[in-house]
């Protein structure tokens, strides 16, 4: 569905409707850019999530190249597709999941993090959230990829140049020289008492999985546990079961993580189980 026809570049989304007369909720996934139906895919929680009678959709809310959400526009389109599915197929409003892994998992915090500050026009709030290796910690991000990046190869390196520009771009000054505005826009400090807007999670149902292999980060991407999502990942889970969450539930795997090719890289969504996933969400709602 693409929502402005005359740019398909955002603002649109696709949905994996389940057969059933009566759909028991809905499963959010922001992406880059609509996924390919026509190319078979490995992954299967899109037809687990319909077997039990769950619709997903795909959204794209932003044109913008790594998008983490630094500001409202995203997470209010979002909000505004969420109303649009929810009300033309009569999901009950309640039953809300959110998640991603990478830089999607961190937007469906941040969108989370707007509803339950009270910002959604429709009063949607999240049943449940899950995240895969995401970054939480813009601060961390910025001053990683900007006092690390001599050490990084690869992906990591290119993530570094990325992110060195994008920063500063987005926030009109580095993490260093003023950290005030990666601390605002970030669902999770490692800085700020009670890890500042963590606090908004305190009762959510959420659930990580992450694979912090340091050896392989260190021989092949030249970081640290600083450098890796591991670190706010557990900082996150850690601080909201010191406030009582105790719907938390962070899944730490061990050689689980491949491309596409085959190749050995722990950031990836083969780290997940797939139907484990769908009935801790069953079990959520």
């Amino acid at each position: 569905m693409f929502r402005n026809p005359q740019d398909s570049s955002y603002n649109c989304y696709l949905k994996v409707i389940p057969d059933t007369d009566s759909i028991k909720g809905l499963i959010v996934r922001d992406f880059s850019s609509l996924p390919n139906t026509t190319r078979k895919s490995p992954y299967r929680l899109m037809q687990l999530a319909a077997d039990e009678g769950m619709m997903t959709i795909y959204t794209v809310t932003s044109n913008y190249f790594p998008e983490l959400y630094y500001d409202d526009k995203g997470p209010t389109l979002l909000d505004d597709i969420i109303n649009e599915v929810m009300e033309e197929h009569k999901i009950p409003k309640e039953n809300l999941i959110l998640g991603g892994i990478s830089s999607s998992g961190t937007r469906a915090l941040r969108y989370a993090q707007y509803c339950l500050s009270g910002k959604s026009k429709y009063g949607n709030q999240p049943k449940g959230i899950f995240l895969v290796d995401s970054p939480l910690d813009l601060e961390r991000f910025c001053l990683s990829a900007a006092n690390h990046i001599d050490n990084f190869s690869d992906g990591m390196l290119e993530e570094a140049l990325m992110m060195n520009k994008v920063f500063p771009e987005k926030f009109g000054v580095t993490a260093s020289h003023n950290p005030k505005p990666y601390r605002d826009n970030s669902v999770f400090s490692h800085t700020l008492p009670k890890g500042g807007k963590a606090v908004l999670f305190k009762n959510t149902p959420i659930i990580i999985f992450h694979e912090p292999d340091i050896n392989w980060w260190i021989e092949e991407r030249g970081a640290s546990y600083y450098d890796i999502n591991s670190y706010d990942l557990a900082a996150f889970a850690n601080t909201l079961a010191q406030q009582g969450n105790s719907k938390v539930e962070l899944i730490t795997t061990s050689q689980k993580g491949f491309d596409r090719q085959g190749n050995r890289k722990p950031h990836s969504w083969t780290i997940v189980d797939e139907p484990y996933l769908i009935q801790w969400i069953v079990k959520t709602l």
